[in-house]
Formats: C-alpha cells, structure tokens, sequence
C-alpha cells in the first residue's frame, strides 16, 4: 500500500495531535498499565522504524513518555493495519517492528526502553487474539516457553457500536474512528452522513476544527467515491446549511471530482511531485499558515509538511548564519583597512 493511501493519510492526520492520542490512550489503554505512564510528557518520535516488510502491513504513529516516578521513558507505537485480510501470525511482524526500537536505542548507547504495541484494525473480519504458542501447535509443549510470548494491545473498532464511539470525550477522535471503522462500508457511508458530520457544526467554530471537518470529508469523498449531483442530494437531505457549505466549497476548492477520476484510472502517483511543489510555494508564501492546511491545500501528506516545514526553516537560518558571517567579515576587513600604518623610521 503506497504512503499516500486514503485510510493512511487519515491515520497519519488524525493521531498527529497530541489531544487525540491522549484520549485514546486514557480509553482503551488499562488502568494498570495506563497508570504507570505519564501523559503529560507525551511526545512525538518521527524515527521511521517500520521495515520494507512492514510497510504493506502497517502505517505507524509512535510517542514517547515517561513513566510515574521512575527515571524511564516508555515508547508507545499505535500500528494501524491496513490490510482488508488479518495476518496470520502478527506477533512476528510486531516482533519485527519492537526489535528496530531496541537496536536504535542500543545503537546510540541508550537502554532499551519499554515498548506498548497497539494495534489499531478497522477490517469487517473479527480479529481474534491468540498466544504464540499456538502458532506451533505442531511442536512438543515443553518448547513453548522459548518461543517468546510477549502482549499487545488490539483495538479491534468492530467491537465496538457507533454510540460507543462517539461517547469518547474528544469529538475529533470519535468522528474520526467512527469514519475508520465504515471506512470500507460504502454503503455505510452514503446512508449515514449525517452521523458521521452531525459534530460539523461545533468544529467548524474553530480553525482546528474546521481542518479537521475538511480532512474528514475528504476522507469520507475518497472512499465513497461519491459524484456531484449524489453528493449535493446527500448533503442537502443530511447536513445542515453551515456544514453543507463548507463541505460543497471543500470539494469545489480540491477538485475532487477530478483526483478521484485520477485515482482510479491510477494516475495519482503522478500527482505527489505537484503536492510537493505547491507544499513548499505555501510555506515560502504563507510561513504562519498551519501544516494542517497545507496538506490540504496541496494535497501533500501532514508529514511531508512537516518535514519540508523543517528544511525550510533549517536553510531561512543557515542563510541567515551565512548572512551574518559575512557582515562579521566585512566589518573585519574595514576594521583591518582603517588601522595606521607605522612609518619605519
């Protein structure tokens, strides 16, 4: 799956504040293990640790934290599985993803932290746990101690109903994984629009929020590949007037309509060095502009944005340190000039 799959780039989006993955963590995390970590310390890591391997399998969002009166951070990696199949045996892949943690860690002499893998699974298919033992049930049980059982923490949205789900106390991440979960019901989706936009009204109060109803229904429009005239029909049956006009003019501003035409004739990979270009002309233009919205904007991930946000920054201040190098130097060479010259005598 490419880096700039729809369920992906929401994924990405949606778990890039901090407010959010809280929430999520204060909910679905265990109260045992929940309160050994301090969310107040909560920071994002952006070392990329899913493998070539993983890549097909899982798109990562990873945070650090330290833990209650201890002198440790704990690393907490929320995998999203983003195959319409479950894997067979999901503990080698997470094995896999823990390992380059701990071998990064090593490799800058630091001790290797804990890891909580969360696996985030949003498929029609009940994913049921089960121990690594049973992925040898062919083999004597006396070997089953040495074959490395270790935990992780799935959040399966299919266990849980609609009303559950918006009852979470952040409304950005109750929409949004009410969405994740229908995210492959299109039929879902077209009859219930109004649920999934009935927060629209209060979000769109706010600049957050208003970025955040925008990259929902960009979402929504991707996955329903919804045409005009239904979505008009829709919108007017479902939403009302202030959502309806914000979400018609998002559509009218992107041109939807026409990415998804590209999409699917599968044309835009061809797109992604245009969103690049028009990323790094909005940062030049419009520095103070939020990430959020220039990803919307050019159709770049939010993490293409920040990072073409740090080069950016990075070259105004080598520039700048290059600028002032020079005035140094010139006053130097002035100086150098003015000084008089002995006589000899």
């Amino acid at each position: 799956m490419t880096k700039n799959h729809p369920h992906d780039e929401f994924f990405k989006y949606l778990f890039s504040m901090t407010s959010v993955v809280r929430a999520f963590l204060e909910y679905f995390v265990p109260p045992h293990l929940l309160r050994l970590l301090d969310l107040d310390t909560l920071e994002f890591d952006d070392t990329e640790y899913i493998s070539a391997e993983l890549q097909p399998l899982y798109s990562d969002k990873v945070l650090r934290c330290g833990l209650q009166q201890l002198p440790a951070t704990a690393f907490i990696a929320i995998l999203m599985e983003h195959k319409s199949f479950i894997p067979r045996h999901p503990h080698f892949q997470i094995s896999d993803y823990r390992q380059q943690i701990w071998n990064t860690a090593t490799a800058n002499k630091k001790s290797p932290p804990f890891v909580l893998p969360i696996v985030l699974y949003h498929g029609r298919q009940k994913w049921k746990k089960q121990r690594m033992e049973a992925y040898f049930k062919h083999l004597p049980a006396d070997f089953y101690p040495y074959v490395g059982h270790f935990e992780y923490l799935l959040v399966d949205l299919s266990a849980y109903t609609d009303e559950a789900l918006l009852r979470l106390k952040v409304g950005f991440l109750a929409f949004g994984l009410l969405m994740m979960k229908h995210a492959k019901d299109k039929a879902y989706l077209e009859r219930e629009m109004k649920k999934i936009f009935s927060g629209g009204e209060n979000f769109l109060n706010t600049e957050e929020g208003r970025i955040f109803v925008e990259r929902l229904f960009v979402y929504f429009i991707r996955m329903t590949n919804m045409d005009t005239a239904t979505l008009q029909q829709n919108a007017s049956q479902a939403l009302p007037p202030k959502s309806k006009r914000v979400l018609l003019s998002t559509y009218d501003q992107l041109k939807l309509e026409g990415k998804i035409e590209g999409k699917m004739e599968g044309k835009i990979e061809g797109k992604m060095e245009q969103a690049l270009l028009v990323c790094r002309a909005l940062l030049e233009e419009f520095p103070n502009m939020p990430d959020e919205r220039i990803a919307l904007l050019s159709g770049a991930t939010l993490e293409v944005v920040q990072e073409e946000r740090r080069k950016h920054l990075a070259g105004i201040a080598a520039a700048a340190g290059k600028k002032s190098a020079k005035a140094s130097s010139g006053a130097a060479a002035k100086t150098s000039a003015k000084k008089p010259v002995k006589q000899r005598k």
